[in-house]
């Protein structure tokens, strides 16, 4: 059976893995599950084009039983070159072949668009399609946008990611900014809001001076992962070992392992 991030137990937390090499992939993604995470986020974008084959593929997604996706974004270069956004979806597809569970479409694909969230009706049906042939694969799909220097309202994010699940996406994702202490507590209720009212797992994440406080607490308040990476970086993501402990002690939706 395909892994799954709908069957993970939520919250969970995924690494994100971006490495120049499929074995420095698979050494990182070894790693980083010893560390604690559940789940694998894939960055393809440092990969000579010529790995990119369904064979090396295969090698990386099948490494371990638990639930990876292939990254590719626009703002990345994939290796020297650029690749246009109906070769991006034919790589997310042949990565599903070689074993991936899910696959992340951007929400701007086939038309750039600002927060990374297309209204081009065009585009938009291109999506759905892609979604239906990614779930005719028995894979996932989640929706992702990025506007890491924009706070935005709780409303806003719920019609934003609602859309996407119009579009069909199973995980739709968003990351803001949360630069002040009023933008943090916004954050705060948008996660309760998405919680109660979006009905699909769903990623909302933040950048910004209180970024990290927030991918911390997220989970908590009902996001279904929180992103971690192998090596200590400057900015909002965690280590994974660090965020392990944290989702540990923080999150009481876990059930407490029975005591003797």
């Amino acid at each position: 059976m395909r892994p799954s991030f709908l069957r993970l137990q939520q919250p969970y937390l995924a690494a994100i893995i971006a490495e120049a090499t499929p074995d420095e992939t698979i050494a990182s993604i070894l790693a980083c599950e010893h560390d604690g995470s559940d789940a694998f986020m894939v960055d393809l974008a440092a990969w000579d084009r010529g790995r990119l084959t369904r064979e090396e593929l295969s090698r990386v997604f099948r490494c371990t039983g638990r639930p990876m996706m292939p990254l590719c974004y626009r703002s990345r270069q994939l290796a020297a070159d650029r690749i246009d956004d109906d070769a991006r979806a034919e790589l997310m597809l042949l990565s599903i072949d070689a074993g991936a569970a899910a696959c992340d479409i951007m929400g701007d694909l086939y038309a750039p668009a600002p927060r990374e969230r297309t209204r081009d009706a065009r585009a938009i049906e291109k999506q759905k399609r892609l979604a239906d042939r990614v779930h005719a694969k028995g894979a996932e799909v989640l929706m992702s946008s990025h506007a890491p220097n924009e706070a935005m309202s709780a409303e806003d994010v719920l019609e934003h990611l609602s859309d996407f699940v119009s579009r069909g996406a199973d995980i739709p994702k968003i990351v803001v900014r949360a630069e002040t202490e009023d933008e943090l507590l916004e954050a705060f209720r948008t996660t309760v809001l998405l919680k109660g009212a979006l009905g699909v797992p769903f990623v909302h994440l933040c950048c910004g001076r209180y970024g990290r406080l927030q991918r911390y607490v997220a989970p908590t308040l009902g996001a279904a992962l929180t992103f971690g990476v192998r090596s200590s970086v400057q900015g909002p993501q965690p280590r994974v070992c660090d965020a392990a402990r944290v989702l540990h002690e923080l999150n009481w939706h876990r059930p407490y392992p029975a005591v003797d």
